[in-house]
């Protein structure tokens, strides 16, 4: 059976709606913030649940709402918010890819350990990108960026481990419903061959 695309009026409806969410809570963390950087990173909730409802939407979605927070919450000129979009495809990405269907239904302990493993990673290798991309564009001093990753990761991790999940369990099951969820990249894949 082959998979419904979704109109593009549903599309660009989850567009929008994940870039305005992800700039609000972009916003949202700026209540720790740095100069140029936001160390509570809130969008961390988003990049680990849109990947698996909204798809390649809520990616293009997510990234907007990136470039927007870079630009008008941290102040970044506008020729290096780029990073904030780079780091969200890359955490996206890497949630998408990683997170298989088994793992996103979180129904036992062992794909719930799984699920964080791979949150763990994504955030630490976002976090990282993000520090050497600013560091490389003289944004923030190198040793700032150094002593900023451990707690950055360590604040924004237990956020992540703790709402994903339950966002999972209880948004899931409707957005399946309203036939809007997407699913994991194999999934949809898988989905779409048959």
């Amino acid at each position: 059976m082959r998979e419904r695309k979704p109109s593009r009026a549903k599309e660009v409806s989850i567009i929008a709606m994940s870039a305005a969410l992800y700039a609000v809570f972009f916003l949202l963390s700026y209540t720790i913030a740095v100069p140029n950087f936001t160390v509570l990173y809130l969008p961390i909730i988003l990049l680990g649940v849109f990947p698996l409802w909204f798809g390649w939407s809520g990616l293009v979605g997510s990234m907007i709402g990136a470039y927007i927070g870079g630009v008008f919450v941290e102040s970044l000129p506008l020729h290096i918010a780029w990073a904030e979009v780079v780091t969200t495809l890359i955490i996206y990405g890497l949630n998408w890819i990683l997170i298989s269907q088994k793992t996103a239904e979180v129904k036992t302990k062992k794909s719930l350990l799984l699920l964080s493993a791979i949150y763990a990673l994504t955030l630490f290798v976002g976090t990282s990108y993000i520090l050497w991309q600013l560091t490389a564009l003289q944004v923030i001093p190198a040793g700032v960026a150094e002593i900023m990753l451990l707690p950055t990761f360590a604040l924004n991790l237990p956020i992540q481990l703790i709402a994903c999940p339950t966002l999972i369990r209880t948004v899931t099951p409707k957005l399946k419903s309203l036939g809007i969820y997407s699913g994991s990249f194999w999934e949809r894949r898988s989905r779409k061959s048959d």
